[in-house]
């Protein structure tokens, strides 16, 4: 017993030593770090690191600096300053600390473009954080996934993810960050064409509006009238502009959405005079919108050549876009974890279910997931199709300009080749009836003109052949320039196809050829451009317009 006491006096004089004299200055940040950010980061910053005695100290400075620099519009994009937080909390700590620190892991991993593990982080975040009560890092938990999903097109998911962060943003009183969302839900909402749900969720916010930011005033009134603009009744769109240039400052206002309800309204001057204030360079992943627009505004001012102009960029950009999303996998991370925790919650309750229980839920699963899928595809062809459409529309004026060119040709060239004239005249036909059948609406002419081609077109090396002859009786200097440039006879009907304006993947679909991108490739060589320089099939049908002025 004599040397209980002494013992007893080491333990808790080495207790009360083992934090150092900066514990209780740092914990005392968790009471401002929110309303005052940048007192928080000025203590932090006056902290020697090299004092913290333990790992706990190091974990928690390294949390509260993490969020101060957040909060201070500091984006980090390296774990320097949040690792040994990461390192302590995942096996130690409250609820709330793990909720944060994962949930600034997956911050960092989204400011340096790697969303699949931001999505991780956010996920082990929410999971590691339920019995916390900081309904605010849940809330930007739940907005962040609800970005990262709407990057992927994944609009079921946006909605639910921003509704969940709406109710606790909306319960904390945080109108801007309540509306934001909602702005958010109307978007997915509209871009499935589900414009009942988004027009409710637009009035909803009214109340809310005289409650928020000039920032978030903006994002609500010129997504709304982005998205719904050509569901509204006239008047309520005119209402909801004036409200917005009243409201929202000139130097905020989105000026590609004041014009396209000027379009939807056939007000054509002012839609263009608005466009004509955006500043297309500072609008990132909004240039498919920019250019859309402005292609509409042409079409309806005549201007074809620059109406194609603005729509071949536009499918330039979307066609990217597309092949960046529509390639990823749809089954994301967080499905994945979801998946694997119900699975080991299952088999920690329930030993004893059947092999054939869980074959029956996954072909409920599959099934599922093969049903939503079609749904998808089914959005995509939708949305695939009205940018076919469109396309054609202005095809057409293409087309009409090539007719002009080949009568003009055959009247004045009577001296051309007889194959290329015999080619020359037969293309012309072959448009005159079409022309005729679409003014005419004449479905018969129509049918016989289609059989006609359709013959044609299975004749692949007759109708390419056909073709290029076509392009040396129009376009003379246009084949000469590929013939100087070293192209066989096969290349330069290759390139032809591409100038009828087909795009890359229809020219691999009608030659059937597997060797498609190696013929891409070698043409690109000859001509003396690289795979980042520019689409193929646009630089094909900018070098026949060159040439041919």
């Amino acid at each position: 017993m004599k040397y209980l006491l002494p013992i007893l006096f080491a333990f808790c004089f080495f207790s009360c030593q083992r934090h150092s004299d900066n514990w209780e200055k740092i914990c005392d940040i968790e009471n401002y770090i929110e309303s005052r950010p940048d007192s928080a980061l000025a203590v932090l910053k006056a902290i020697d690191v090299e004092t913290l005695s333990s790992d706990e100290e190091r974990a928690k400075y390294a949390l509260y600096m993490s969020m101060a620099l957040d909060k201070n519009y500091i984006d980090k994009t390296d774990f320097q300053v949040l690792q040994p937080a990461i390192d302590y909390y995942e096996n130690h700590g409250s609820a709330t600390d793990k909720l944060r620190t994962f949930s600034y892991q997956g911050r960092i991993f989204q400011n340096i473009g790697d969303n699949e593990n931001a999505m991780a982080s956010f996920v082990t975040s929410m999971d590691a954080g339920i019995n916390s009560n900081d309904d605010l890092t849940k809330a930007r938990n739940l907005y962040s996934q609800g970005y990262i999903y709407s990057t992927l097109y994944n609009w079921d998911k946006v909605i639910t993810t921003s509704l969940e962060a709406a109710k606790y943003y909306e319960y904390n009183s945080l109108y801007s960050h309540y509306v934001n969302c909602i702005t958010r839900v109307i978007n997915a909402y509209a871009l499935l064409c589900d414009y009942n749900s988004a027009i409710e969720y637009m009035s909803s916010c009214q109340e809310y509006l005289h409650s928020v930011n000039i920032q978030s005033l903006n994002y609500f009134y010129s997504t709304c009238l982005i998205s719904l603009t050509e569901r509204l009744a006239p008047k309520t769109a005119l209402k909801l502009l004036d409200e917005y240039i009243k409201t929202v400052p000139s130097l905020y206002i989105d000026w590609l959405a004041v014009s396209k309800v000027y379009l939807v309204l056939n007000d054509i001057n002012s839609a263009f005079d608005a466009i004509s204030k955006t500043n297309v360079s500072q609008l990132p992943n909004r240039e498919v919108q920019y250019y859309g627009i402005l292609s509409r505004i042409y079409q309806h001012k005549n201007n074809h050549q620059k109406a194609l102009e603005m729509y071949e960029k536009y499918i330039e950009i979307s066609d990217s876009l597309d092949l960046m999303i529509f390639e990823q996998d749809t089954k994301f991370i967080e499905e994945r974890h979801q998946l694997e925790m119900a699975t080991i919650k299952e088999q920690e309750k329930k030993k004893q279910i059947t092999a054939i229980f869980a074959t029956i839920v996954s072909i409920l699963i599959l099934i599922a997931i093969w049903i939503n899928s079609r749904l998808r595809l089914s959005r995509m062809e939708k949305i695939v199709a009205e940018k076919e459409a469109e396309r054609y529309k202005l095809l057409y004026a293409q087309m009409e300009d090539e007719r002009d060119n080949l009568n003009a040709l055959l009247k004045q060239n009577e001296e051309l080749d007889p194959k290329a004239l015999n080619a020359v005249a037969r293309r012309l036909e072959l448009l005159n009836k079409f022309f005729t059948a679409y003014i005419t609406d004449n479905s018969d002419i129509d049918r016989k003109a289609s059989r006609e081609m359709e013959e044609l077109l299975e004749d692949k090396e007759k109708f390419m052949d056909s073709n290029r002859l076509a392009y040396a009786g129009s376009h003379p200097k246009f084949i000469k320039y590929l013939e100087d440039k070293g192209l066989t006879e096969w290349e330069i009907n290759y390139c032809c196809l591409y100038a009828l304006g087909l795009k890359g993947k229809e020219v691999g679909a009608y030659i059937k050829m597997r060797s498609h991108y190696n013929n891409s490739s070698e043409v690109r060589e000859k001509l003396g451009i690289t795979e980042h320089d520019t689409n193929l099939g646009i630089y094909i049908r900018k070098l026949v317009k060159s040439l041919s002025e």
